[in-house]
């Protein structure tokens, strides 16, 4: 009897003791985490300085692959990849691969063999001088990365579909290519593709490449086609697949299966898992399993950008109703530094008790680093 009366005393104690203990939030657990996994560093246009800067570059050492994902059209963030090619170089990095289609990889890496490659850059994108005419490349320092991938020796890889922008300069590229005969032949098929050149029909397109002998042109059409049915039926899944071919295409044919190559493309690519926006596994866990298969690492880092400009009024997205962004890091902004979080301490046993929003869940077990851009974006 003694012994029971001891052990219900006892329940009694310990109930009441966990009563008395106050649940931690999710927010503060997180809070506490997070202190310790923030770093920074300055960025003057050419060389980045501090220590966030150096756990980015120690990525470079210590991965076969490493994925930038970034917010499209900065020209602070191609300076400072610019500079990242360079560095990378020296750990043995020679393979960047970028969100555009095989063919303008092709012509951006001959671009890149030239002195000054913004000079041709330039006159490409004088077709759309809105969005230019390759997707992600249009302005001096976009030109500054292909100067940097020239001086360099990288390879340049395009895993992604043809953007619409580049379908009149890739048709013409496979027409002019073509001997007088076939030229003065395909005259009023080329001239028809371009009436209609944002999305030119698929009879007209095989009416061209049935005429012409060069594979690889061929394959340029090819890619105009598939472009083209992905953008009719916004065909996520067939974009997905496409990029992960286009990988593996340049991937076979390297001398190793270990060679290193730095992404640099949109962040929702590079999730491990499934894709942010489209709940698909993109060509970033294509990655993830690789490097598993190779024994080897990849690190993937989501940039993201706090304040945009929209007719001249500058938009804060940490007070938007709906932000594009977690919360939790746009309140890490600083002007004067890019903010680096390591995320890998964070993922941590949360109760969901809704103190934290689902957007930072989902990066925390998708990215290994948060980097938040002291750039107000044009």
């Amino acid at each position: 009897m003694k012994n029971i009366l001891l052990a219900v005393s006892l329940l009694l104690t310990t109930t009441c003791f966990a009563q008395k203990e106050k649940p931690v939030s999710d927010s503060a657990r997180f809070t506490k985490y997070l202190s310790g996994a923030v770093s920074s560093f300055t960025f003057d246009g050419k060389k980045p300085t501090g220590a966030g800067w150096d756990i980015l570059e120690k990525h470079f050492a210590e991965n076969q692959f490493v994925g930038w994902g970034e917010y499209h059209n900065s020209p602070l963030l191609s300076q400072l990849a610019a500079y990242a090619l360079e560095r990378a170089s020296t750990y043995g990095f020679k393979n960047w691969c970028v969100e555009v289609s095989p063919f303008v990889a092709s012509e951006l890496s001959r671009m890149a063999r030239y002195k000054n490659p913004w000079d041709s850059l330039a006159a490409v994108s004088r077709e759309h001088p809105k969005y230019g005419t390759f997707p992600f490349f249009k302005t001096t320092d976009d030109a500054r990365m292909l100067a940097a991938a020239g001086t360099y020796n990288y390879a340049i890889w395009g895993i992604d579909q043809e953007f619409q922008m580049a379908f009149p300069y890739a048709i013409n590229r496979v027409y002019t290519a073509q001997s007088p005969k076939v030229r003065q032949a395909y005259k009023a098929v080329r001239d028809s593709l371009l009436a209609r050149w944002w999305m030119p029909k698929v009879k007209l397109l095989d009416s061209l490449r049935n005429g012409i002998p060069q594979e690889n042109y061929k394959q340029v059409l090819d890619d105009i086609k598939v472009s083209g049915r992905i953008y009719r039926e916004e065909n996520s899944l067939m974009r997905a697949s496409l990029m992960k071919k286009n990988f593996y295409s340049y991937y076979d044919h390297t001398k190793t299966r270990h060679e290193k190559v730095f992404f640099k493309m949109g962040a929702n690519h590079l999730a491990k898992g499934l894709n942010l926006m489209t709940s698909l596994y993109d060509i970033g866990n294509a990655i993830y399993e690789l490097a598993q298969h190779n024994q080897t690492s990849f690190t993937n880092v989501y940039f993201m950008l706090r304040y945009t400009t929209e007719d001249g009024k500058v938009i804060d997205d940490l007070a938007s109703a709906q932000p594009e962004y977690p919360k939790e890091f746009l309140k890490l902004y600083d002007k004067e530094k890019w903010v680096v979080v390591d995320v890998r301490p964070l993922r941590v046993r949360y109760a969901n008790d809704k103190t934290l929003s689902e957007d930072t869940f989902q990066l925390l077990y998708k990215y290994d680093f948060v980097v938040v851009s002291p750039e107000v974006q044009q």
